[in-house]
């Protein structure tokens, strides 16, 4: 009997009248940005001798940026302040990596070949997180893809 009535209460817990969203075709579920806070402000793209560079500001503060470093072949990720890792989810891919301060900012350095900055210059919505801290939700924006190509020799 009371095999009965569990199996009847997990039957109905896993009834819901809410169907599942809807993911485009190589979406994954992204759970880590269904409750992520937005973030207001916007990107702001800077090119100069030294790479380029995406910038989203805050209430006239960087959160966050994509830099390119054009003579190590690598983007680097900044946030202001500390932490031991950067974490971004994007709609069908998600990474974390690690961070080193440099200069009072959190920043990690990825190779041009990575494959999850082709998925987050074509992402239209960013969570980003420090160490295990909360998700903020950004939005993507074009100069994103502009840094990631640029720092790549040869498709630019």
């Amino acid at each position: 009997m009371r095999r009965a009535a569990a199996f009847a209460a997990l039957a109905l817990a896993a009834c819901s009248s809410e169907p599942p969203p809807a993911l485009k075709p190589g979406e994954l579920p992204t759970p880590e940005l269904d409750g992520a806070t937005p973030l207001a402000g916007s990107w702001r793209y800077q090119a100069s001798a030294s790479g380029s560079a995406a910038r989203y500001e805050a209430n006239g503060a960087g959160v966050f940026t994509i830099r390119c470093d054009p003579q190590a072949r690598r983007i680097v990720f900044a946030h202001p302040g500390r932490g031991r890792s950067i974490r971004l989810y994007v709609a069908d891919a998600a990474a974390t990596f690690p961070t080193q301060t440099v200069d009072g900012a959190a920043e990690a350095a990825v190779t041009t070949g990575q494959t999850f900055l082709d998925a987050l210059a074509r992402a239209d919505t960013i969570g980003l997180a420090i160490d295990d801290g909360a998700v903020a939700r950004l939005p993507g924006d074009k100069a994103i893809g502009t840094v990631v190509r640029g720092c790549r020799p040869g498709l630019r």
